[in-house]
């Protein structure tokens, strides 16, 4: 706060850093989301619809899943600066669960604009939004053997979830809403 009373200046050019462009960037963090899942995932003869949102994921997220073998079916990837998150997406999922059913797909998954949020659709059309999904992960990782400490959520996770959780003796813990909160 105190600096915001000081002049403000800019450094002269050759003080800079510099920046350059890394050309194959979406190449590399495609291969670096395929390494996250096991070797052993193999989505050969899936049907999946991948929806963008016409947002950040959506030169990323299909040639994910279709380098992971499944067919892929892309809605909301065409992004013009203006339409994100426009009908299509995580926050309106209707779109998804309306091109599954028109494609006869295995399943959906919707993202939002940024790519930090994610709702998933079966093949019958039905939504499962965050919450529901991190309850079947945390459920089939304590079945498993494989839940150390429990589960976080952010001040927006629903109470439903936190109370099934508990039903589930799975420690559920609060955090602001933002990926750094939840980290930490």
């Amino acid at each position: 706060e105190k600096m915001l009373d000081q002049p403000m200046g800019c450094n002269e050019a050759a003080q800079l850093g510099r920046a350059r462009r890394i050309e194959d960037a979406g190449g590399r963090y495609i291969e670096f989301c395929k390494s996250s899942v096991p070797a052993t995932l193999d989505l050969r003869g899936m049907k999946i619809v991948v929806d963008c949102a016409h947002g950040a994921c959506y030169h990323v997220a299909p040639p994910v899943f279709h380098e992971l073998g499944a067919e892929v079916v892309s809605i909301g990837a065409a992004p013009n600066g203006f339409n994100i998150n426009d009908k299509v997406g995580a926050t309106s999922p209707q779109a998804l669960q309306a091109a599954v059913k028109a494609a006869h797909a295995d399943l959906g998954i919707a993202l939002d604009g940024d790519g930090d949020r994610l709702v998933m659709v079966d093949s019958t059309g039905t939504a499962y939004d965050g919450d529901q999904l991190l309850y079947v992960i945390a459920c089939d990782a304590q079945r498993r053997g494989r839940l150390t400490g429990g589960v976080v959520g952010t001040l927006m996770s629903n109470l439903a979830f936190e109370l099934a959780l508990g039903k589930s003796a799975i420690p559920f813990e609060r955090a602001k809403v933002g990926d750094r909160y939840v980290l930490e």
